[in-house]
């Protein structure tokens, strides 16, 4: 699944390449995407169809596609790309790939395509983007509101491992499997230790997760299997990884095989030898 450094490279990519477009018509396939739920699709011609383009952001793992409106509001599409969601700029003439599930045609001849072959995605409009429900209820974001001071205050009384903590999108927003796994290594904490446990070491976790994530943006994301930018290129943070997918192979920091463990399904790779329990 893209987690926070994909998400902000395909941000990134398309605010320097469609703001000041106008989006002149939405198609649709009619297949519905997350949790089998149809697309409102009135509720996003209403939203976005005719309005120009001022710029694209993120938070969390969620891309926001802020609109031309009024002055006191903001409308825009938001997007979430599930575990194989694609979001590409390509020229009209350029025959739509299988599973495109949403275009938006801008007027210089481009469209904006969705492309979700597993269909774990989202979009929606909403006025103002940033009252989507979608987004509330959702933990600071760590490149953006969280401090280690607020990172320390979350950890204060919870039992729940800090794999798991981490994980988790309302106690913070944009982390996934990956770079926590990689988080977690350069703190040195183990992944089963109680989140309350790691108080007194949240000024080095934070700092773990903000070298994580911006290392991952600086490579443009991690590529496993399905993430592309939105010029349809894999990510080159693979090569950078400390220790996840990295099972059997020597530590880094120490030359300790790196383990694998299983929790809720998720694959957890750690050093035994560098982050104790």
């Amino acid at each position: 699944m893209p987690e926070l450094p994909e998400v902000e490279t395909i941000a990134r990519d398309l605010h320097a390449r469609i703001p000041g477009r106008k989006i002149r018509a939405i198609w649709t396939s009619g297949f519905p995407l997350r949790m089998a739920k149809p697309i409102d699709v009135e509720g996003l011609r209403k939203i976005a169809d005719g309005r120009v383009v001022k710029a694209v952001r993120r938070t969390g793992k969620y891309l926001l596609i802020d609109l031309a409106g009024r002055a006191d509001s903001t409308p825009g599409v938001l997007v979430h790309l599930g575990m194989s969601g694609r979001l590409q700029v390509d020229a009209a003439e350029v025959p739509r790939a299988p599973h495109t599930h949403v275009v938006f045609a801008l007027d210089d001849g481009s469209e904006l395509r969705f492309r979700d072959p597993r269909r774990f995605g989202w979009i929606a409009g909403a006025d103002p983007i940033d009252a989507s429900p979608e987004l509330a209820g959702m933990g600071p974001d760590p490149l953006a509101a969280l401090t280690h001071e607020e990172l320390a205050r979350r950890l204060e009384g919870a039992r729940t491992p800090i794999k798991a903590f981490l994980l988790d999108q309302s106690r913070v927003a944009g982390l996934g499997n990956i770079y926590v796994c990689e988080a977690l290594f350069r703190a040195r904490i183990h992944p089963t230790t109680p989140a309350m446990r790691t108080v007194k070491r949240a000024p080095a976790l934070f700092e773990a997760i903000v070298e994580t994530l911006t290392l991952g943006i600086e490579n443009r994301g991690t590529t496993l299997r399905d993430y592309v930018d939105s010029f349809g290129t894999g990510g080159n943070n693979a090569q950078a990884l400390l220790v996840y997918g990295r099972e059997g192979e020597p530590c880094r920091a120490c030359e300790a095989p790196v383990r694998r463990r299983v929790d809720a399904g998720r694959s957890t790779f750690f050093c035994a030898r560098c982050q104790k329990r």
